[in-house]
């Protein structure tokens, strides 16, 4: 929505239809022919969910949610199950994320590019060798270059003013429509960069520990660079992934204390967590992991 108005009546729309149909007994009641499809497709995630024991909510019920009442809503002992699991997106007929996804096409910072191309700038005029390509394994001279410009990306997409314009990065002011911010804390992928890097011989995991940037991402984490996360997307979280769970689950002001003297060390009064930036392949290659904490 492109402002508080428009997010309103998308949520008012939204509200009616949904309030259209029931889910009862695996049976689905149409309020007319036109919404089919729409309806079926929702009433079948609720079945696949709903005999996995596993809770599924829309968008609207995420906004303002404590990590108390998000385990609560998570809690599969409810259904007889055991730990903590939850579906949600916003009920449209593609499943869609509930958050702002902070990708802005213009401003991506991929791992291999060529000199000039819009996400090495702040190279141009720097001391580099006659190599072709500019890439973030190359820690000792482009790479520092391709670093900064994907800092420069993930800070302005939890710390810019809040919008909820597509191509503006940063927070989005509506958090009903949009409960969850997302980071984007990995090397992005574009035809060039698939070219460069098959010219290399690289993967998304080399690429992610030769870069050493899910040690800098935790480092950003933990030094407070970020004012605004929900959802933090990382690649390879086999590697560094748990520093950084640590990292923002021990974040300062997610819980509510009686008084000064019961609150827990937080934050830097926290050590740090050990990181690795072993060049092994790691055990688990787990891609993508979204690390969500309350506020």
């Amino acid at each position: 929505a492109g402002n508080d108005d428009d997010a309103q009546e998308n949520y008012a729309y939204y509200n009616d239809q949904q309030e259209q149909y029931e889910y009862e007994n695996d049976d689905v009641q149409h309020a007319y022919d036109g919404y089919d499809y729409f309806y079926t497709g929702i009433a079948e995630l609720k079945k696949v969910y709903k005999d996995a024991g596993v809770p599924y909510y829309s968008c609207n019920e995420m906004s303002g949610l404590t990590v108390e009442e998000a385990m609560d809503m998570a809690d599969l002992s409810k259904s007889g199950g055991k730990g903590y699991l939850l579906a949600v997106d916003r009920h449209d007929m593609y499943a869609s994320f509930c958050g702002k996804t902070n990708w802005v096409e213009s401003q991506l910072v991929t791992c291999y590019s060529t000199y000039g191309s819009n996400n090495n700038k702040q190279q141009q005029n720097s001391d580099t060798d006659s190599q072709a390509y500019v890439l973030c394994t190359d820690t000792k001279n482009t790479g520092k270059f391709k670093l900064n410009a994907l800092q420069s990306y993930v800070k302005a997409s939890a710390n810019n003013e809040p919008s909820d314009y597509a191509n503006d990065l940063g927070p989005p002011d509506d958090d009903l429509y949009y409960p969850f911010n997302q980071i984007q804390g990995f090397w992005q992928v574009d035809a060039t960069s698939v070219q460069v890097g098959l010219l290399h011989a690289s993967t998304l995991l080399d690429d992610n520990r030769m870069s050493k940037v899910n040690r800098e991402m935790v480092k950003m984490a933990y030094h407070e660079e970020f004012d605004s996360i929900s959802v933090f997307a990382m690649d390879n979280v086999a590697l560094n992934g748990l520093a950084m769970f640590s990292v923002l689950r021990n974040q300062c002001g997610q819980s509510t204390m009686d008084s000064d003297d019961d609150t827990p060390a937080c934050g830097q009064d926290l050590i740090m967590p050990q990181m690795t930036s072993s060049q092994h392949l790691p055990v688990f290659w787990n891609i993508v992991l979204f690390l969500v904490y309350g506020s």
